[in-house]
């Protein structure tokens, strides 16, 4: 238990939610725009079927960075897993999944700062006090 924290620690930072900044807004558009267009010619490439297997090996190496570099500047979103999983079909490859999928998750990471959760109410326990005694019993 202790190894996998330390390993959270050291290798897995952003695991959590990093603050935004406009500058890692920017590259997680840059980067998943950039993504998006290069995958264009990847799959004409492999739709020769001269160089299917080298582009499909190639736009699963784009998809990997992609999710990697969006991960460690916007933190981790589940987003991210099916975006990975729906770039590894054909066809619906050539949709820009990604920059939806920075959009989506810069969205969501604005909406939860500018409105953090709601704190849950402190309950306050006292000690119970007698306010009536029992009377005696008759006899």
């Amino acid at each position: 238990m202790a190894q996998t924290s330390l390993w959270l620690a050291t290798c897995a930072p952003n695991m959590d939610k990093p603050k935004l900044t406009r500058a890692r807004i920017i590259l997680a558009f840059a980067i998943a725009g950039v993504a998006d267009l290069i995958q264009f010619p990847i799959t004409a490439a492999t739709a020769t079927g001269v160089l299917s297997m080298p582009g499909e090996f190639a736009d699963f190496v784009v998809d990997c960075v992609v999710m990697v570099a969006t991960t460690l500047l916007l933190g981790f979103h589940w987003v991210f897993l099916p975006s990975l999983f729906l770039e590894a079909i054909p066809g619906p490859d050539l949709l820009p999944t990604w920059t939806a999928c920075v959009a989506y998750v810069v969205w969501r990471w604005k909406k939860q700062q500018a409105h953090p959760p709601p704190v849950s109410p402190v309950i306050d326990v006292k000690d119970v006090e007698i306010i009536t005694e029992r009377p005696p019993p008759p006899i």
